[in-house]
């Protein structure tokens, strides 16, 4: 996803794993803490944290860089969790994450359920101990309320769920819509709005296009990821190709056709710019974000 001209995003990219690895437990103090780390740093595209740290560039938050990036580091171990469940056997059943073994594969099923259910009280943890005479503990709650409902009952976790359900099941693009809505989302839209609530005397009218930029944004991403389960090279996206379809899950590929997925995932991304040029920020580089998410070949 990155080139000469977006190394923006290697250079945010550091900053992203520099705050992740500080955060987490030492490597070595338990058979729990070597899955953490095995599941946290073994790369990604850091998509959530990026967005953040972008949006926080844009919006020129008064907050310090060291804030941000543990409110980043913070979005990306939920979704670290959340990677780790969702591969479980009774779940997604995936043996392969991001080019190695899932964490239930490396090591068992009983450790990758504790990692994950030890790494989502630490993203919160963490943002429960960010020091910054500009940052509120009435706008510390709030980031943690966002965050907190993103990955809930009304939110990923229900998005899995109906996701599981729908296993063997023809969906209309609808109902793929709320799935993924939900399941990815809604934790991209938390990470918005957590970055929304550090800007002071934001407009409502702009936080929400900011969260209909951020519906608009995860759902390309999500799409994009339905092509590439089907044309993607194995060896770039990490994971082996036709894994939804071998389990005979509904996608965009398989409802819409790739042709017709990858025109909508290009008129969502299109219709996420169009709302960030809107805005009286400076939204390049979310603008550039956009553009690759929907180019992307892993």
């Amino acid at each position: 996803m990155m080139n000469n001209e977006n190394s923006f995003l290697e250079h945010n990219l550091s900053r992203i794993n520099q705050a992740l690895i500080e955060s987490l437990p030492e490597e070595n103090f338990s058979e729990i803490t070597k899955a953490i780390h095995y599941s946290v740093m073994n790369g990604g595209k850091r998509l959530r944290p990026q967005l953040m740290l972008l949006m926080a560039d844009a919006l020129k938050v008064d907050v310090s860089n060291k804030t941000i990036d543990l409110m980043a580091a913070a979005g990306e171990l939920i979704h670290c969790y959340s990677l780790i469940h969702d591969d479980l056997p009774a779940m997604d059943d995936d043996d392969f994450r991001r080019g190695q073994l899932s964490c239930h594969k490396k090591f068992d099923e009983a450790t990758a359920i504790l990692a994950g259910d030890a790494i989502q009280p630490l993203s919160l943890e963490i943002l429960t101990s960010i020091k910054d005479n500009n940052l509120s503990d009435s706008t510390k709650s709030k980031i943690i309320n966002v965050f907190a409902k993103a990955c809930g009952p009304k939110g990923m976790v229900e998005g899995q769920n109906l996701d599981i359900k729908s296993e063997s099941k023809n969906l209309n693009e609808d109902e793929l819509d709320r799935i993924h809505f939900l399941k990815t989302g809604k934790l991209i839209e938390a990470c918005v709005l957590s970055v929304c609530l550090l800007k002071k005397e934001i407009r409502e009218e702009e936080v929400e296009k900011l969260v209909e930029f951020s519906e608009k944004f995860g759902l390309a991403f999500q799409i994009r990821d339905d092509i590439l389960d089907v044309i993607g090279n194995e060896q770039e996206i990490g994971k082996p190709v036709g894994s939804d379809q071998e389990k005979n899950k509904s996608t965009y590929a398989s409802v819409l056709g790739i042709t017709k997925s990858q025109l909508k995932a290009e008129k969502l991304s299109k219709d996420a710019i169009d709302i960030l040029i809107s805005l009286p920020y400076e939204t390049q580089r979310l603008e550039d974000l956009c553009k690759m998410i929907i180019e992307r070949q892993a």
